[in-house]
């Protein structure tokens, strides 16, 4: 096929190219440089000028390695972009000249890095080789590195022997001690057997009793108001609010922002002797609420049901028609029920559910959200 006779042409062009630039690479670098504050200034601008030249040699030298992998990657896009067009290659031979292509890119893109490190360095070398004696010997120890850097990519150091490797290079004339290498193999083997790991970290049984999830701790106790009437000798205690339930209808979900409730409840508790009452506070966003729910009338509007199926009515102490804030968005009303011993009992142990509450235009159901914000709060205020 005609990519085969194209790999071959490509194939002595190199060959011959590579010959050329082993000619004109020059020779290798010392393997050390001497102490820069030793030399005087003539010294310093013989290495200097080495340098320079030497970086120019490498960076030309790295020029034609780039231009030698373009060629090779070219050629290869050929013969694939050749081969595919032939319905008959089968199918291992594309996959043979894929794998050059992809072989011969990663060697160009090598090559190219090569190339922008010789030119980084041969920029160096001239800006050192231009300067005075001062910054000569100052910058002499980081020109040398970075051309040394180049001829150790052009002329990787060659492996050293096994032995030699094992300090044990055998000596011309004399046996190498099998003994010393096999105690050698044996030391080696012993430091890399694994070491015994460490204990892991332990940890303590599950303990359903010791579980915040199933058992989370209590809150804190909050009154908002503890005083003692001077007159009757009672002490009046009531509990700070806390939110009891928030609910949006369907309607409001449209015109209110993502995550702003309609109506927000809080409720707490009082006492004042045997008397008990139960306080809610409502929040409602709608400037249009006077309209839409009207007042709270006193007597029977507020109804509890309890999670066991329990249900009170209770009597709102109270009338109100709702106060609007500055902003003229949001109105407050607030409720005072009257609770007796039975209610309080009940809502001392039993968790509410749902509360039914009669607006002057109509009652309203709500799910409660804070189903023992009750409970906790007639722990606080005691028996």
């Amino acid at each position: 096929m005609n990519y085969r006779f194209r790999t071959l042409i490509v194939a002595l062009l190199l060959c011959f190219h590579n010959a050329v630039s082993a000619q004109d690479a020059g020779t290798s670098l010392p393997d050390s440089l001497p102490n820069p504050d030793s030399l005087s200034a003539g010294q310093l601008t013989y290495w200097a000028e080495l340098l320079s030249r030497q970086a120019k040699n490498y960076e030309a030298e790295f020029s034609r390695k780039t231009l030698t992998a373009s060629i090779v990657r070219e050629a290869a896009e050929q013969n694939l972009k050749m081969a595919k067009q032939d319905t008959l290659t089968p199918k291992t031979t594309l996959d043979s000249l894929a794998s050059v292509l992809k072989n011969a890119k990663n060697a160009e893109k090598a090559a190219q890095k090569n190339q922008k490190q010789a030119s980084q360095a041969l920029t160096f070398t001239d800006k050192f080789a231009s300067m005075d004696s001062l910054g000569q010997r100052k910058n002499l120890r980081k020109a040398w590195k970075q051309v040394k850097d180049l001829d150790d990519l052009l002329n990787p150091p060659k492996e050293k022997p096994i032995a030699a490797v094992l300090g044990n290079e055998g000596v011309s004339g004399s046996p190498v001690d099998s003994t010393a290498l096999a105690e050698t193999a044996a030391d080696k083997k012993k430091s890399k057997e694994k070491k015994p790991e460490k204990p892991g970290p332990k940890y303590k049984p599950y303990d359903p009793a010791a579980d915040p999830m199933r058992n989370p701790p209590q809150r804190p106790c909050a009154l908002a108001v503890s005083t003692r009437d001077e007159f009757s000798g009672e002490t009046y205690r009531e509990t700070q609010r806390e939110e009891l339930f928030r609910y949006t209808n369907e309607v409001m979900k449209k015109i209110l922002p993502a995550g702003q409730p309609h109506i927000i409840c809080e409720a707490a508790l009082s006492v004042a002797g045997p008397k008990a009452n139960l306080h809610l506070t409502f929040q409602i966003r709608d400037a249009n609420a006077r309209k839409t729910f009207g007042s709270l009338a006193k007597g029977p509007i507020v109804t509890l049901r309890f999670l066991d199926g329990t249900m009170f009515t209770l009597d709102n102490l109270r009338n109100d028609d709702g106060a609007r804030d500055e902003s003229g968005q949001i109105f407050t009303y607030r409720a005072q029920c009257n609770l007796d011993a039975a209610v309080l009992k009940k809502l001392r142990k039993t968790e509410l559910d749902k509360i039914r509450i009669a607006w002057s235009t109509g009652y309203e159901d709500y799910e409660v959200q804070g189903i023992d914000v009750l409970i906790r709060e007639a722990k606080c205020l005691g028996e």
